[in-house]
């Protein structure tokens, strides 16, 4: 069992080169079309002066974002070693003050309290002694030894010694409430002071840290940033350069099948073209395949890996093998022509270990012929000899003596040409090709009595059974819609007219009519007479088609037999 189809040969590794160059740029020189290449070989450059002198700018901007860099990197070591210096001289001042609280705490108050007794007990002696000198003088100067001037001047000594005492008790009592108080509460002060200045002078050095480090970070992004932009600019330039990945034939990409566009340039040399627009392409010819369309009603028996045989047009006498490489799992995308046509992309991958591949070259037609199915012993027989006549198929046999007998059969499966037969037949026996060619008559009143009998069957049913309809061809149309007085004779027409319509229609005598072998008219509505999807009318789906008068649609004329279409 096979499938075949018609395909296009191509390159299985078919390399493409496009433009990796931002925006537009111009093709300065391209090797010519066709030449063989080897790897590493540059076979295009492009326009690279606008590039380099991009470049040239860009190199400025790095070395300026550079010494910037350089610059942050040493304000942050300068500022860490500042930073040092501030939080050690604080931390110093602190100690100091500490040590100054101390220093009175435990001597200086102390001390200073004692000068200031001192000069008490001082002034409490001297007033004594002033008193013991005053009493002396005022005895001897009633004897006369001392002039009564010499005595006043002891009461003046007298009246300073007190006042000197009472001068020094209020220095130690200023000395004990408040300078020794004042002096203590300014050295904890101080002592505070110092603490508050350490933490704001460590809050400052981090916080001004943090500055140099963060304008070093944006340094170094900056500097990233522009030296990111000369290596990708430097790498615009050698992409202004393509080189071949693969030995090959060169192939400029302008050519698609002819269907480029008038307005679209064809690749040369002073050709402007965009960033990623295909220029050249490299088939392999070492590997290739066959791109082939699979119809829809097909699609389901091909599979990855089936063997296929392969014949290229251009060497008919070559057989080539190949397998099913890849199958697509979505249709390609309609023919505007024929919105409704599905097909499947099929690859076929050329074995290479079988004919002369190396004089194969892309965009040669071929045909190729899928081996789905190989089974031993299968009976079967053209397609031609098969009919298919409601959901019935028959065969006619040639028996001896030249006579010929219609049979019922079951089908199994088919190709292109030929269908399997389960039961019917037996091998050995002669079929007949094109039955409707020779037996256009009886197939007629065949398709007629199976109608009718399907009408009948319909009508034992009852219309209370909901969904129950006649099946039959051209049955459907000949019930129900005519009044329920008119004869039967009159109804017998629409299978006949089908039958023959078939007989016209079917100019390759496969016993079933394609969208090609359709008149333009009846091509509009193929689709929806096309019940059962398969791409094809039989008898049963043409009896759906029916003109403005009532009767089967079609041009009007004598049936075989000489029977007016009514």
């Amino acid at each position: 069992m096979s499938v075949t189809e018609r395909g296009q040969l191509d390159s299985l590794n078919n390399v493409t080169l496009s433009s990796k160059v931002k925006g537009f740029t111009t093709i300065l020189s391209i090797v010519p079309e066709g030449t063989m290449v080897e790897k590493g070989e540059v076979v295009c450059e492009l326009d690279s002066s606008l590039l380099v002198d991009k470049e040239k700018q860009q190199q400025i901007q790095v070395t300026q974002t550079e010494a910037e860099l350089k610059q942050a990197e040493e304000n942050v070591e300068i500022q860490k070693t500042q930073n040092e210096s501030d939080t050690s001289a604080a931390e110093l001042a602190l100690v100091l003050a500490k040590l100054d609280l101390e220093k009175f705490l435990k001597g200086e108050s102390q001390r200073d309290l004692n000068v200031k007794e001192g000069a008490i007990t001082k002034a409490r002696e001297d007033l004594q002694r002033a008193e013991e000198t005053f009493e002396f003088s005022k005895r001897i100067a009633k004897k006369g030894y001392k002039s009564q001037n010499d005595v006043e001047a002891d009461r003046i000594n007298v009246v300073k010694a007190e006042i000197d005492l009472e001068i020094a008790k209020e220095d130690l009592k200023v000395e004990k409430d408040y300078v020794q108080t004042r002096k203590h509460k300014e050295l904890e002060a101080d002592v505070d002071e110092k603490k508050r200045n350490l933490d704001r002078v460590i809050r400052q050095g981090i916080a001004t840290q943090a500055q140099f480090d963060a304008r070093l970070k944006a340094s170094q992004l900056t500097y990233e940033v522009e030296k990111s932009e000369l290596e990708r600019i430097r790498e615009q330039i050698l992409a202004c350069k393509l080189i071949a990945p693969q030995n090959g034939q060169v192939v400029y990409a302008n050519q698609d099948s002819g269907r480029r566009s008038s307005g679209e340039d064809v690749i040369e040399e002073g050709t402007e073209v965009r960033e990623r627009q295909s220029i050249i392409q490299l088939p392999d010819f070492s590997q290739m395949k066959v791109d082939a369309r699979i119809h829809e009603s097909k699609i389901s028996m091909i599979n990855q890996g089936l063997p296929v045989d392969i014949r290229v047009d251009a060497f008919p006498e070559q057989l080539y093998r190949g397998v099913v490489d890849q199958v697509s799992s979505v249709p390609i995308s309609s023919n505007w022509m024929r919105p409704d046509l599905k097909e499947y992309k099929a690859t076929i991958r050329i074995l290479p270990d079988n004919g002369d591949i190396t004089k194969l070259k892309p965009g040669l037609t071929a045909e190729i012929e899928i081996r789905v199915d190989q089974r031993p012993d299968i009976l079967q027989v053209p397609v031609q000899s098969v009919i298919t006549i409601g959901e019935q198929r028959y065969m006619f046999i040639l028996m001896p003596g030249g006579t010929s007998e219609r049979r019922e059969v079951k089908i199994g499966q088919a190709s292109d040409t030929m269908i399997e037969i389960l039961s019917g037949i037996k091998v050995g026996e002669e079929v007949i090709l094109n039955p409707r060619t020779h037996f256009a008559d009886e197939l007629i009143d065949l398709e007629e009595q199976l109608a009718m009998e399907k009408k009948k069957q319909a009508e034992k049913q009852g219309p209370g059974s909901g969904d129950a309809k006649p099946a039959g061809p051209a049955a459907g149309k000949a019930g129900g819609e005519k009044p329920r007085g008119e004869s039967a004779e009159k109804k017998k027409p629409a299978s006949g007219n089908a039958g023959s319509m078939l007989q016209r229609l079917d100019k390759n005598s496969d016993g079933k009519v394609s969208k090609d072998e359709a008149p333009e008219r009846m091509q509009e509505r193929f689709d929806e007479l096309d019940a059962n999807k398969d791409g094809f009318l039989d008898a049963g789906e043409l009896s759906k088609l029916r003109g403005p008068g009532g009767g089967a649609g079609g041009s009007g004329g004598a049936r075989p037999g000489g029977e007016k279409r009514p």
